[in-house]
C-alpha cells in the first residue's frame, strides 16, 4: 500500500511538472504569438493559419497508435521537441517561420496526448481520476496565466524573440520529466491505426451525439478564436501587457474551478460538465463580440477559463465512461483527428469574410455564436448516462487489476459498460 501511495505522489508530482511546462509554452503560442503576428503586419488570413495549426495537428494525431510516443522515454522526447521549436523563434521571429513552429509545436502535443491519456487511465484509479487530473490541470492554468502575463511583460521590454526563448527553455527542461512515470505498463502495449482509432470513437453511438455536439460547438469556438486578435489590436489598440492580463483572467478562472469540475465528473461524468462549460463558452462568444473595454474582456475570459476547464475534463470524463481502459488512448486519438478536421477549415471561413469587407469584425463573432449556441443545445438536450454506470466501470478496472481478469472479457459480460449501446 505504501509502495503504491508513493508511486502515487510521485506522476502527481512528476505530472504536475509537466503540466508547467506545457502551459508555459502553450501560453505564448495561444496568447501572445497571435498578437505578435498581427503587431508585424500578419493579415488576417496568417492568424487563422495559426489558430488552425493545432487542429492541424489533431488530425495528424490520428497516427499516433502508429508514430506517437508508445514509451515514457518517447514521450519524454516528443513533449521535448514541442518545446525546442519555440528556441528557434529566438533566433528568425520570421512570420513564416512561425507558422511552421507552432504547426510542430502542435503535432507534438497531438501525438503524445493519446498516450499520456493512456497512461492516466492506468496510473490513476477510476474513482479519483478526474480529481487527480483536475489538480493537474489546476496547476497547469495557473502556470499558463502567470506566464503569459510574465513573458507579455518580457517581451514588451526586451522583445519576442527574449520571451520565446525563456519560454522554449523551460519547456524543453519541465517535459522531459515525463522520463520518471512509474507505472501504466497497461497503456503501453496498445497499438492502433488511424482507422481503429477513428472506429473506437465512432462505434459507440452515445459518443458519436458528443462528437455531433462538439462539431458544432467547437467549430464556432474555432472560427471565433482569430478573430480576438482583431478585437485586441484594430479595434482596442491593446499591449501585448494587456492581451497577457486577459489570458491571466482566463487562468485564474480555471485555475479556481478546475478540481470542482473533476469533482463533479467524478460524481455525475463527464456530460455534466459538458453542458455547463459549453453554455459559458457561447457567453464568452458573445461578450467578446460586443466588448467596448479591457474589463468587459475580462469578463468574458473569466467565461471562456471556466468553460475551457469544463470541457477539457468533461470529454476526457465522456470517454472514460464509454470505453475500457485498453481503447482510450484510440478513442482520445480518434475524438482529435475528427475535431482537428473541422478545426483546420473552419478558422479561415471567418477571417476570410472579415479580410473580404463582407463582414465586420463584430458580425462574424455574432455568426460564429450561431454554431456554438446549436452545440449547446445538444449537450443540453442529451439524456444523461445511468449513475450507476460510472460505477460499474470503476469496480470491473479495479477487479481487473488485482484478480488479473482481461479488462476485455469483463466489459462483454457486463450489462451496458463499455459504452455498447
Amino acid at each position: 500500500m505504501r509502495c503504491c501511495l508513493n508511486d502515487l505522489r510521485r506522476n502527481v508530482a512528476i505530472d504536475l511538472v509537466v503540466a508547467v511546462g506545457i502551459a508555459v509554452t502553450s501560453a505564448i503560442v495561444n496568447a501572445l504569438l497571435p498578437t505578435i503576428a498581427r503587431q508585424t503586419g500578419m493579415a488576417p488570413i496568417g492568424i487563422a493559419v495559426l489558430a488552425a495549426a493545432p487542429y492541424v495537428g489533431n488530425l495528424l494525431g490520428a497516427f499516433a497508435g502508429r508514430i506517437g510516443p508508445q514509451t515514457r522515454p518517447h514521450l519524454a522526447l516528443t513533449r521535448a521537441l514541442g518545446a525546442g521549436f519555440l528556441l528557434s523563434l529566438a533566433f528568425a521571429p520570421d512570420p513564416l517561420l512561425i507558422v511552421i513552429v507552432v504547426l510542430f509545436f502542435w503535432l507534438s502535443l497531438s501525438l503524445s496526448n493519446p498516450f499520456h491519456f493512456g497512461l492516466w487511465s492506468s496510473m490513476y484509479e477510476a474513482r479519483q481520476r478526474a480529481r487527480v487530473i483536475g489538480v493537474i490541470g489546476t496547476c497547469r492554468a495557473a502556470a499558463a496565466g502567470g506566464a503569459a502575463v510574465g513573458l507579455g511583460l518580457l517581451a514588451d521590454r526586451f522583445g519576442p524573440p527574449v520571451a520565446m526563448g525563456v519560454a522554449g527553455a523551460i519547456g524543453v527542461v519541465c517535459t522531459s520529466a515525463a522520463l520518471w512515470f512509474r507505472g501504466g505498463q497497461a497503456a503501453q502495449h496498445a497499438r492502433y491505426s488511424a482507422r481503429e482509432a477513428i472506429r473506437s470513437l465512432t462505434g459507440r453511438p452515445s459518443l458519436r451525439t458528443l462528437v455531433l455536439a462538439q462539431g458544432f460547438y467547437g467549430g464556432g469556438m474555432i472560427a471565433a478564436a482569430p478573430l480576438y486578435a482583431l478585437v485586441y489590436v484594430d479595434r482596442l489598440g491593446l499591449s501585448l501587457a494587456d492581451v497577457g492580463s486577459i489570458a491571466i483572467v482566463s487562468a485564474a478562472a480555471t485555475t479556481a474551478t478546475y478540481y470542482a469540475w473533476g469533482a463533479l465528473v467524478d460524481r455525475r461524468g463527464g456530460r455534466a460538465a459538458l453542458k455547463a462549460g459549453a453554455s459559458l463558452g457561447l457567453c464568452s462568444v458573445l461578450i467578446v463580440a460586443v466588448s467596448p473595454s479591457l474589463p468587459v474582456l475580462w469578463l468574458a475570459a473569466a467565461a471562456g477559463g471556466l468553460a475551457s476547464a469544463a470541457i477539457d475534463l468533461g470529454i476526457q470524463g465522456a470517454i472514460a465512461d464509454e470505453t475500457p481502459p485498453t481503447e482510450r488512448a484510440a478513442a482520445m486519438a480518434g475524438w482529435n483527428a475528427i475535431t482537428g478536421a473541422r478545426g483546420s477549415l473552419v478558422p479561415f471561413a471567418s477571417t476570410a469574410l472579415v479580410q473580404a469587407g463582407l463582414l465586420s469584425v463584430t458580425a462574424a463573432l455574432l455568426v460564429c455564436a450561431v454554431p456554438v449556441a446549436i452545440g449547446t443545445a445538444i449537450y443540453i438536450g442529451r439524456q444523461p448516462r445511468a449513475r450507476g454506470a460510472r460505477g460499474v466501470v470503476a469496480v470491473t478496472e479495479l477487479g481487473a487489476r488485482h484478480v488479473g481478469v482481461r479488462y476485455r472479457s469483463l466489459v462483454r459480460r457486463g450489462q451496458g459498460v463499455g459504452g455498447s449501446v
